[in-house]
């Protein structure tokens, strides 16, 4: 059976016939060199899939026959990774491992030793991360998408309504994470915040420990950003979400 997954916007129930075109019909017929008559898998993000048939590659489309719709499957629950904003292709492969691992949202935050964002405006930078979410999906053969959020400062993540766990790793004493995910009931829903590099200032912790928020560690090594941010969410998703 087919190992190719494409991401197409909708799988319509009862459909018989899908068009793929834009950035999926290039990798289907440029880099994955799919021909008519292959099967592919075919995904819409909300959790459906159907195997489908491949009729036509054409210069600017691929057209599919539907063989097989899978009926969506149910998150098991909602993991968000609010992750400071670091150099932007560090901030990238931690996006990509948090799809890969099953976050559902990947919100990036501002705080006061966050890198400024710079570069391609935030509209085309945010179509660019939820790009390679699509693309972490279609790797691990995921039927879900992370949804990518634009970045927001750190004083509106913590006025935003809370996950039944909010956590967020601290250099200055917390709660073993390993011994919290181990312990606990999975919660219906779970947002682990990871600073940026250089740590949260004096003020910052103070302000994230009274919105509410659990303060944990991964343990005596100070860890980057992303190494931190990848291992806290691996144990997460382990023990929380699969």
């Amino acid at each position: 059976m087919t190992a190719n997954q494409f991401y197409v916007p909708l799988i319509a129930e009862g459909a018989t016939r899908i068009v793929l075109s834009g950035d999926e019909h290039r990798h289907l017929a440029r880099a994955a060199r799919i021909r008519a008559g292959e099967e592919v898998w075919l995904f819409d993000g909300s959790g459906r899939r159907c195997l489908a048939r491949v009729d036509r590659v054409g210069e600017d489309r691929t057209e599919a026959a539907v063989l097989r719709i899978e009926e969506a499957v149910a998150r098991p629950a909602r993991f968000v990774l609010a992750q400071c904003l670091v150099e932007a292709k560090t901030l990238e492969t931690i996006l990509e491992k948090a799809a890969e691992l099953g976050c559902s949202d990947f919100v990036p935050v501002a705080s006061e030793r966050s890198l400024s964002a710079r570069g391609e405006k935030t509209d085309r930078k945010v179509e660019r991360w939820k790009r390679i979410a699509r693309e972490a999906a279609k790797q691990c053969k995921s039927r879900l998408l992370t949804d990518v959020h634009p970045p927001r400062p750190l004083k509106e993540l913590l006025r935003e309504p809370g996950a039944e766990r909010r956590l967020f790793l601290s250099e200055h004493g917390g709660r073993p994470l390993k011994a919290i995910v181990t312990e606990a009931k999975p919660p219906g829903s779970a947002l682990l915040l990871v600073g940026p590099t250089g740590g949260w200032t004096e003020g910052e912790e103070r302000e994230i420990r009274q919105a509410g928020f659990e303060a944990v560690s991964l343990g005596r090594r100070i860890l980057r950003s992303e190494t931190a941010a990848v291992a806290g969410a691996a144990m997460i998703a382990h023990f929380w979400i699969e």
